[in-house]
């Protein structure tokens, strides 16, 4: 029963970014459904288990929701201008690089030399995964390849996903408590930003429809929260990641990408190295 509910973050955060593109929906009105819904989910969930949250750890939660709201943005972006296939892997990799590094800086989680030498390669492994998965053959190599427009989008959106990860944790915040403020959090980024978008007013139909997204999200983010308390941080970092998979195949069959023999041979390769590279952070980790 704790595995089923460890793949939970693997179809919902999986299926995330695929379900927000089914629609052509603007990346404000993506952001803007995803987190009404994952307001709504954090409301009764906070009904249900009634977490103590004090001010500070409110505030602190609330912020985190605030660095997600602006990461989420330019992730969606990214994938407006480029594709679900091509961008998750990138997001997902960089965000693993980029918590990764904080862990090991801030919190000094690299204190041997075997977790150090263990922890550099495995970051070397998830960029290579990285560069693999987005192959292209030479033929169509200009109408395809990542451009850097789509990389600049993703690197921001890692930088701010990656500080709605440590925000808690640096202040050791963790638990149920974390889950209604951040989402407060996330509302009130998803506003802010569609506020300064009044120019192109977000549509009733397109944010509704992205209800969707935000309950595949908040069902993937319940799956880690349930997960890490029964398996541990280390196995369920590690299946979680998994949600790369989902997104990548997933991106490349439903909306239909044209994929030669040796495209698709490549793509599952680098899918296969970066989960190499995850599983070796989740044993330091454990």
């Amino acid at each position: 029963m704790n595995y089923i509910i460890s793949l939970l973050p693997v179809f919902g955060w999986g299926f995330m970014p695929i379900i927000a593109n089914l629609k052509k929906s603007k990346p404000e009105e993506q952001l803007l459904g995803t987190s009404i819904s994952a307001l709504f989910f954090s409301i009764l969930l906070y009904i249900i288990v009634q977490p103590h949250i004090t001010f500070f750890s409110f505030i602190i939660s609330f912020l985190s929701g605030v660095f997600w709201s602006l990461g989420q943005l330019f992730q969606f972006k990214a994938i407006s201008v480029s594709s679900v296939s091509k961008t998750m892997p990138l997001s997902n990799g960089t965000q693993l690089i980029g918590t990764t590094l904080f862990a090991v800086f801030v919190f000094h989680e690299w204190n041997t030399l075997k977790a150090t030498l263990i922890g550099t390669i495995a970051i070397g492994i998830i960029i290579a995964g990285i560069y693999i998965t987005n192959y292209v053959e030479k033929s169509y190599k200009v109408q395809h390849s990542l451009s850097l427009h789509t990389f600049s989008f993703v690197i921001t959106s890692s930088f701010f996903l990656t500080l709605y990860v440590i925000t808690n944790q640096l202040f050791s915040i963790t638990g149920y408590s974390i889950i209604f403020p951040q989402a407060i959090g996330m509302f009130t980024g998803a506003i802010l930003i569609n506020y300064l978008n009044k120019q192109n007013k977000a549509s009733r139909s397109s944010v509704s429809f992205n209800l969707l997204t935000g309950l595949s999200w908040s069902i993937g983010n319940l799956g880690m929260f349930l997960a890490t308390a029964s398996l541990g941080i280390g196995t369920s970092f590690s299946i979680s990641q998994a949600c790369v998979i989902v997104s990548t195949i997933g991106g490349i069959i439903i909306f239909k990408e044209g994929k030669s023999r040796k495209e698709w041979a490549v793509i599952l390769t680098g899918i296969i190295v970066i989960m190499l590279g995850v599983f070796l952070l989740g044993v330091l980790k454990q």
